[in-house]
């Protein structure tokens, strides 16, 4: 495990003399001369690299040329120091019922006249029950008298400069504060709470833009020819002005909105833009006071699975972290008479009748493609629109293009049943992606040196209904085809007429700092949630649009993607602005050709109702984005009760009419429950005792089940938990290795966001784990106590304890009749008490690139998440269950293993023969009455006979581990030599019967099983690495845990 790297400037100049040993290194695979820590700090540099890539750059204005100014930029900041000196008035307010400055917590009537020194545009703060509301000049021209408020007025100190000369676009500010070594990492300890250096003052972003003189030329003549040049920002976070050589260009307050400005028409307006041949000075300048109304992404600062700072948006009140240019910059040239392209926006329809059967290669009806073009034209344009598909269909269109932005063409192309494949969810067939050209060419006549510019993107030929009723009934299906309102017989998906039983999790963001983004990391996240038997993932609403090669994985992959709008209140509520009308269009045409999304959302949470504040998510949010996307299913939130105008009845496809909410209606979505994690002071979750059941065994009922009867869409529930000691321990110090962090807890209050008072890090990890650890493994874990072993033991329980309990969730979910299964959440944030089945994924000191992966997600592969599952409750009824769109034989053997003596008692076993899923359950009452859940565990297992191999083993406790009469294992490992196919044999020896066996080690990879049972005979386990292997790392890294171990 690699010790704590120190927070100042001396690890930085060893990070640079550790990256030339690592190349030396690597480039002759000599990884056996390394330590595990020296090996580890070397992934993480050689990760360094790759952090910003094209899989991070989104789809680009495509002119004639473009010029990417990504890279090393001049960082400058206006530092604010303390406040010379401080006026206070005792019952004193201003402007008492304005509040849209915003506010901040305040301990002491000292430090919101220091918070209000650090703000631009702060006058006053006036201090009240711990908050601090900030007053401008114009709110202290209005004086008020308030008994218990306290005005306070900073007399500011002269302001500092701090120069960065190395900032990095694209990223952010805490990551190129980080990289300078003017601070250490931003997650260690507590070090997020220490933000005056970063969160407030003026922050400027300097690039010298070097121009020819054909350039200027080119600007200069926009006016008489129609020549151009675009500066394009594609993601500017949090309120920035942009600059070009003193003159300003615009404001941009929305994080994932584009912005782009003619430097033409900046040149030509009165008092105009000057450009200079060679160096030009762009400057994007951040201004804390730029109202933003809450368009960046709602976690940053904060939420149950994130870091909670102490910075807020004046404006909203709003949590916030860092601040950046945290996607490419671009100059884009468009010759006289020509054209840029903005996007292109293929909508792909299925013209058949609707499907309630497979649809058959070759056989079914064609697609409809209309792939709308969008353009920048500086004067109107003449040319020839060419679109072609790679399945062999092409159009030539004559147009004439007026000036303008997003100037729309339409072009329809058909594919039929011979020329394509059909794109399928994982496990169901191939997803194969068609590349659609499209190019515009001006006519010669009366254009100036105008040339083609051409661009592509890549789709996937697959319809998706979002089904709410009961479509198997023939006169259902005839009355909801003419039906604008939705359902209430259940929800689930078809795809190409099969229904699907989704099962996946809640996609977060990957990160606070957008510095640290990593492409590698995103697609093996992806991959990892295939291999885990997902076939979803839903991008919440509280964070970010993903960056491109995300969508691209899922594209490749099968993952079918639950999409919410970036919307999720506290400060993040939609508003009806030009600002955000265009961030929702700009979005939706960026991502709609990914077969991979199948439904978009309002908002997380909001249940919209018409006449009520959230109706705007049916009025404005979800009208715009039906607009734009006509060919995917919409929904108001996430959940939802459906609609009752304005989409299509039989598969939630926008009808072009209004849309409406019903006021009530039968459930068919939840989210929750959710097991919050406590017993400690934390920021989240319960300050004292939170016991809770643990579901061992679980208990099942037999009922009907399958797409024909009522059934229901779980899109949100899970369980909190840490991370291994691997992930956790390298943000905390030594003396903090421990779920209490060896000191006082600190003092929390105030509900589901608390504020605690106090400096123990471990109150800041989100969610305490004790609950969690007591209901599954007891109270002798020591929990006060630190140091590496105890806190690995902690760390074990924790994540043992939540894979348990969602396990046996899911179990009894599948029990019942829920076609949707998404867990809350997917991935991790930072190392904390989050809720994911992986761990933070960022190439920093001890993480995984991508993430590794927690037992939870070791059980979604071995059982709970397979196609065909069996899962038994206490008194020895039992289900198999086949959710996939395929018939089933084989058999299912239900056994008893004695942990005494590690005998083998076959309890059940019989031959299956199950019909086309999903949603078709078989029903088997064993015998039970001679098991004992203190001295046995139940195994059931699921053979294919299509090739005799295991497709399910499930590990079945009847106790808790804390009750089960385990012998001491003694686990001994032994790592094998490389495999041809790159996998390392991990051979596991025990003396005993070995419960919940868990291998972790640095390396990136995974195990192909864990936290698994093993016999005396023992058992072998392959790693696979996630790309090279790095077999040093792994053989002298590696380390195994069972219950026994601790007992």
């Amino acid at each position: 495990m690699p010790p704590h790297l120190p927070t100042n400037r001396a690890h930085k100049v060893y990070f640079l003399s550790m990256k030339q040993q690592c190349l030396r290194c690597l480039s002759t695979y000599q990884m056996s001369v390394m330590t595990a820590h020296t090996a580890a700090l070397c992934l993480l540099m050689m990760s360094v690299a790759a952090v910003h890539g094209a899989g991070l750059r989104d789809d680009p204005i495509t002119g004639d040329s473009a010029t990417y100014l990504d890279g090393t930029w001049i960082a400058r900041h206006e530092m604010q120091g303390p406040p010379k000196s401080c006026q206070f008035k005792e019952n004193t307010d201003y402007n008492n019922a304005e509040t849209d400055h915003g506010n901040a917590p305040a301990s002491s009537k000292e430090e919101c006249c220091t918070l209000c020194s650090q703000r631009s545009g702060c006058v006053a703060g006036v201090f009240f029950q711990n908050m601090c509301w900030f007053k401008s000049a114009a709110d202290v021209a209005q004086p008020d008298s308030s008994p218990g408020r306290v005005a306070c007025t900073p007399e500011r100190a002269p302001g500092q400069t701090l120069v960065l000369p190395a900032a990095t676009v694209p990223g952010d500010v805490v990551t190129d504060l980080e990289t300078a070594g003017h601070i250490g990492d931003p997650l260690y300890e507590l070090n997020f709470k220490n933000a005056t250096l970063w969160a407030y003052g003026v922050w400027n972003y300097t690039k010298s833009v070097s121009l020819t003189e054909e350039d200027v030329n080119r600007v200069k003549a926009y006016s008489e020819t129609g020549s151009d040049m675009l500066l394009v920002f594609d993601g500017i976070k949090m309120g920035a002005n942009i600059y070009l050589n003193g003159k300003l260009l615009g404001t941009a307050n929305d994080q994932f909105l584009r912005y782009h400005f003619s430097l033409g028409q900046a040149m030509a307006a009165e008092n105009g833009l000057l450009l200079d041949v060679g160096d030009n000075s762009l400057v994007v300048s951040f201004d804390e006071s730029i109202d933003t109304g809450g368009r960046f992404m709602a976690c940053t600062g904060g939420w149950d699975w994130a870091p909670y700072t102490t910075t807020f948006e004046a404006s909203t009140g709003s949590a916030t972290f860092t601040r950046g240019i945290w996607k490419s910059v671009y100059l884009v040239t468009i010759n006289g008479g020509g054209a840029a392209i903005e996007h292109v926006v293929p909508q792909i329809f299925y013209t058949g009748e609707y499907p309630t059967e497979a649809l058959q290669p070759q056989k079914h009806s064609d697609f409809k493609v209309d792939v709308i073009v969008k353009f920048y034209v500086p004067q109107a344009s003449e040319g020839t629109l060419s679109v072609k598909g790679e399945w062999g269909a092409s159009v030539k269109k004559q147009i004439s293009l007026p000036a303008g932005s997003a100037v729309s063409q339409t072009v329809t192309l058909t594919a039929t049943a011979e020329n394509i494949s059909l794109w399928w969810p994982a496990g169901l067939g191939k997803q194969p992606l068609y590349t659609i050209s499209v190019s515009y060419a001006p006519s010669s006549t009366g254009q100036r040196n105008a040339v083609p510019v051409a661009t592509e993107r890549r789709v996937g030929f697959r319809y998706v209904a979002l089904v709410t009723g009961n479509d198997t009934d023939p006169e259902y299906v005839k009355k909801a085809a003419t039906s604008q309102t939705t359902g209430s017989m259940g929800m689930f998906f078809r795809v190409n007429g099969v229904p699907i039983f989704n099962r996946g999790a809640n996609m977060i963001p990957m990160e606070e700092l957008e510095g640290r983004f990593n492409v590698e990391a995103y697609a093996r996240l992806v991959q990892s949630a295939v291999d885990g038997n997902m076939n979803m993932l839903r991008v919440w609403g509280g964070g970010i649009f993903l960056p491109n090669v995300w969508y691209d994985e899922c594209d490749r992959l099968g993952i079918m993607v639950y999409h919410d709008m970036q919307y999720a209140q506290q400060g993040h509520s939609p508003k009806n602005t030009p600002t955000q009308d265009a961030e929702l269009r700009h979005q939706v045409r960026r991502l709609s050709h990914h077969p991979s999304i199948a439904i978009w959302d309002g908002c997380n949470e909001c249940r919209v109702k018409m006449g009520t504040p959230t109706g705007i998510y049916a009025t404005f949010v979800m009208t715009v984005v039906a607009e734009e996307d006509k060919s995917r299913a919409i929904w108001p939130s996430c959940p939802a009760i459906g609609w009752t105008a304005g989409v299509h009845a039989l598969d939630s496809l926008p009808s072009g009419n209004t849309l409406v909410t019903p006021d009530n209606g039968q459930t068919i979505e939840t989210h929750g429950p959710y097991q919050h994690g406590g017993g400690f002071p934390s920021v989240n979750g319960a300050n004292g005792p939170a016991p809770f059941p643990s579901n061992i065994p679980i208990t099942v009922s037999q009922t009907t089940t399958g797409f024909a009867a009522q059934n229901v869409f779980a899109s949100e529930f899970g369980c909190s938990v840490f991370s291994s000691f691997e992930s956790m321990s390298p943000t905390l110090s030594p003396d903090h290795w421990g779920v209490h962090a060896g000191m006082k807890p600190d003092n929390c209050s105030g509900g589901f966001h608390s504020r605690c008072q106090g400096n123990n890090p471990m109150s800041e990890r989100n969610y305490a784990c004790d609950n969690i650890i007591e209901v599954y493994f007891g109270t002798d874990d020591k929990l006060d106590d630190v140091g590496e072993a105890i806190f690995k033991q902690q760390l074990y329980h924790c994540v043992l304890g939540q894979a348990l309990e969602i396990k046996n969730n899911i179990e009894t979910r599948r029990s019942k009749n829920e076609f949707g299964i998404i867990v809350w959440q997917f991935n991790e944030i930072w190392p904390t008490g989050g809720w994911g089945s992986i761990e933070y994924g960022t190439p920093r000191p001890g993480q995984v690139i991508g993430g590794r992966w927690k037992p939870l997600h070791h059980f979604y592969q071995q059982s709970i998440f397979t196609d065909v599952t069996v899962a038994c409750g206490g008194d020895g009824l039992c289900y198999v269950k086949n959710d996939i769109a395929k018939p089933f034989s084989g058999s299912v053997l239900i056994k008893a293993v004695a942990f005494a003596t590690a005998q083998v008692t076959d309890i059940h076993t019989e031959s299956l023969s199950l019909s086309s899923g999903p949603g078709v359950t078989h029903w088997i009452q064993a015998n039970f009455s001679g098991v004992s859940g203190a001295d046995q565990v139940i195994v059931a297992t699921i053979t294919s006979a299509l090739d005799n191999k295991v497709v399910c083993e499930n590990v079945i406790p009847l106790t808790e581990p804390k009750n089960m009469k385990l012998m001491k294992s003694n686990v001994r490992i032994s790592t094998g030599k490389e495999n041809p196919d790159h996998t390392v044999d991990i051979h596991i020896e025990v003396d005993h019967v070995a419960m919940y066996v868990t291998l972790t080690t640095m390396a990136p990879g995974k195990f192909s099983s864990n936290a698994i049972l093993v016999m005396p005979s023992g058992t072998t386990v392959q790693f696979q690495p996630f790309g090279l292997l790095y077999l040093a790392l792994l053989q002298t890294s590696i380390r195994v845990e069972d219950v026994s171990l601790y007992m």
